[in-house]
């Protein structure tokens, strides 16, 4: 398995860069502010709710990514982020992200961390970036990030500090198509306003140690032709089966986002996944996945999002079924603004956002995959949820 509808596809999913102002100092320049205030403490909280009308037994909502814990209140997902953000040449920079929950870091840990290699077991503690910067003096500045960070994959992210999706629930291209994190070094280059680039070198799909003696690549091409629009052009390639460095795993995908107008957004995204010997010898396995979202903002506190999704497995290999998944979600949102100043003076913040989501959701298949009870017959799951985020 893998792993905020905004401007740019490649700040949105790797999520290097936070709100908090940057830098403007640089370590060791002699500057009167010393680079160590410059570092910034952030919290994220989401707590969410679901039931699934099919009362599966185990109560586990089946293909979901991290709300899959059905009938039972969960803590997704408490975040902690230190950082010093930066900017501009010959800046040094860190970000570190600590992530508890019963949700979220038990899905996205990587292995060789809080992963075991040998089970594959996760718990419920993660720290799913941590990485050094440093922007080299390149032209208008060569950015290196090296650790650990989340994908330039996919339209979606986890969800935290940076940014969160529109929808509660994640697609399945999400959680099956794309990976979560890498472990390695990333380069990025903003050849003018309306073109960046970035390329990295790593130890592959949500691997802090590597299976194999093989390095996984990946590439973006995030074009920005006007204010309203923005095109993704993702790709990663490189063997991800332990021991094996011969087949090769390839994805291509396209991300899309059009502002229509200033409350209504579009976006799309589209992959094609390729797996080397994947089902068998002689038999390589194939994943496509589409899905199509759109937001209207009907005030500036009150929104609702449509995501329509289609995912193909063929061969099995991403879902464990050889089938083809339908999703539909709609997602009504609240956002109110918190004025906490005692608590937030602390992290020198002036307020924080506290948001409100519904969501309503069918997942249907062409296989009897869902559970009806104890028994799998089910073609079709609807699931309800309420989440509660807060932002500080």
């Amino acid at each position: 398995m893998a792993g905020v509808m905004v401007a740019s596809p490649l700040l949105a999913r790797t999520q290097a860069s936070a709100p908090a102002p940057a830098a403007d100092s640089s370590i060791g320049t002699g500057d009167a502010r010393p680079w160590w205030r410059e570092i910034s403490t952030d919290l994220f909280l989401s707590l969410s709710y679901t039931y699934n009308e099919n009362d599966p037994r185990p109560r586990l909502n089946q293909f979901r990514v991290f709300d899959f814990n059905d009938d039972d209140p969960q803590l997704d997902v408490a975040q902690l982020v230190i950082q010093r953000a930066i900017e501009g040449p010959k800046q040094f920079g860190f970000r570190f992200d600590l992530i508890a929950g019963s949700g979220v870091p038990e899905v996205t840990a990587a292995y060789g961390l809080f992963r075991d290699m040998r089970t594959g077991m996760a718990h419920h503690v993660d720290i799913p970036q941590f990485f050094l910067s440093y922007i080299a003096p390149v032209g208008k500045g060569l950015r290196f990030d090296l650790g650990k960070f989340a994908t330039h994959m996919g339209y979606e992210v986890i969800g935290g500090y940076d940014g969160y999706n529109d929808n509660f629930s994640h697609s399945f291209s999400f959680g099956y198509g794309v990976p979560f994190t890498h472990t390695g070094l990333r380069a990025t280059y903003s050849f003018s306003p309306k073109i960046v680039g970035l390329v990295s070198v790593t130890n592959g799909w949500d691997d802090v140690q590597r299976l194999n003696h093989a390095y996984t690549i990946g590439t973006q091409l995030a074009l920005t032709p006007t204010s309203a629009t923005s095109i993704s052009l993702n790709f990663i390639h490189g063997p991800e089966r332990r021991n094996d460095t011969h087949d090769q795993r390839s994805v291509y995908e396209v991300v899309g986002t059009w502002k229509v107008v200033s409350r209504f957004s579009l976006a799309l995204d589209g992959l094609y996944g390729h797996e080397q010997n994947g089902i068998a010898v002689g038999h390589d396995a194939l994943w496509r996945g589409l899905a199509g979202y759109a937001k209207y903002g009907f005030s500036k506190s009150f929104s609702l999002a449509f995501r329509g999704e289609v995912f193909n497995d063929g061969g099995g290999t991403r879902t464990g079924v050889d089938q083809t998944l339908l999703g539909f979600t709609l997602t009504p949102e609240y956002t109110l603004s918190a004025k906490l100043s005692r608590l937030n003076s602390h992290f020198r913040k002036a307020d924080g956002r506290f948001v409100i989501r519904g969501e309503l959701r069918r997942d249907l298949s062409d296989r009897s995959v869902f559970l009806e009870g104890s028994n799998p017959i089910g073609k079709q799951q609807f699931t309800s949820a309420v989440n509660l985020i807060y932002l500080f």
